[in-house]
């Protein structure tokens, strides 16, 4: 990905802020192909409030507690915790973060939709979405909590709820990750959907400038309904050659229930059907300029 990002000072610890970021796409020849967190904001001792395409709470702790470095792997947790899409970035969004205080800190963004009908159409429509995040980040200890809530405002009221739980230690020599998700769908005429997801992670310094890192996530059945789960297991091996270039090898699977589909975050694996189990070797580097 490429990208600019500024700041002008206006006076009195006010500054303007700026980011303009999207991915490259390398082996298709799209010199821009994904939207990355752009954005124009203001920033000082309130702490700061953006306006753009932006990593929403939700999503900013999943990629917190994931093992990979920069959350990129086709054995990241998205696979399997981004069922109700808050795990991408979202355009139109408008977010306050908090300043941190003892470790603290707080964030609410609004995501505001673009398919609103007008009011003679009997299928209205006025999605919106709320994304809500709580974190402690003071030493070893990382910890956060978000909520988030997008209503589709259509003919039957559809609402999908995410909370979302997770921690990270860090002991010195690696470090052990949690997280614990839940997502809802409801409507008004009787639809209640609902699907736990709970993961365990950890890295570990197995030399100087290397780590083993590994991580497990399992997708409970959709309540009511039999085989619709899933694990995801990632195994790898990540060597610093500086503080800004890595080399990387992960090898990931997920084990599909026979009524489910999941497939990796990133580079999925095409034309996955229901039973099927998405497997994959990575290897890489990784520079960061």
């Amino acid at each position: 990905h490429l990208g600019f990002r500024g700041t002008e000072a206006l006076g009195n610890g006010l500054k303007a802020v700026f980011q303009f970021e999207n991915g490259v796409g390398a082996d298709t020849g799209a010199m821009f192909n994904s939207a990355r967190d752009t954005y124009a904001g203001l920033a000082g001792a309130f702490g700061d409030i953006k306006l753009g395409t932006l990593t929403t709470p939700t999503r900013a702790l999943g990629t917190a507690i994931d093992v990979n470095v920069g959350a990129t792997s086709i054995g990241d947790n998205k696979a399997l915790i981004n069922k109700a899409g808050f795990d991408t970035r979202q355009g139109n969004t408008v977010q306050y973060s908090s300043p941190s205080f003892s470790g603290f800190n707080a964030a609410v963004a609004y995501v505001s939709g673009e398919n609103k009908t007008a009011d003679n159409v009997a299928a209205k429509a006025d999605a919106s979405a709320w994304d809500l995040g709580l974190n402690y980040n003071n030493g070893p200890i990382l910890a956060g909590f978000t909520y988030a809530n997008a209503r589709s405002r259509d003919v039957v009221d559809t609402q999908i709820k995410n909370t979302r739980i997770a921690g990270a230690f860090d002991f010195g020599v690696g470090t052990v990750r949690a997280l614990w998700n839940s997502t809802k769908n409801e409507n008004n005429v009787g639809g209640n959907l609902k699907q736990n997801v709970w993961g365990l992670g950890g890295t570990f310094n197995a030399a100087p400038n290397g780590k083993v890192i590994a991580q497990y996530y399992k997708a409970n059945n959709i309540n009511g309904t039999s085989n619709t789960g899933a694990k995801l297991f990632e195994l790898g091996y990540e060597h610093s050659l500086s503080k800004r270039t890595v080399l990387k090898a992960i090898y990931a699977r997920i084990d599909n229930d026979n009524a489910a589909a999941f497939n990796f975050g990133s580079n999925g694996v095409n034309n996955v059907a229901a039973g099927n189990d998405p497997s994959g070797l990575q290897i890489g580097i990784r520079h960061a300029f």
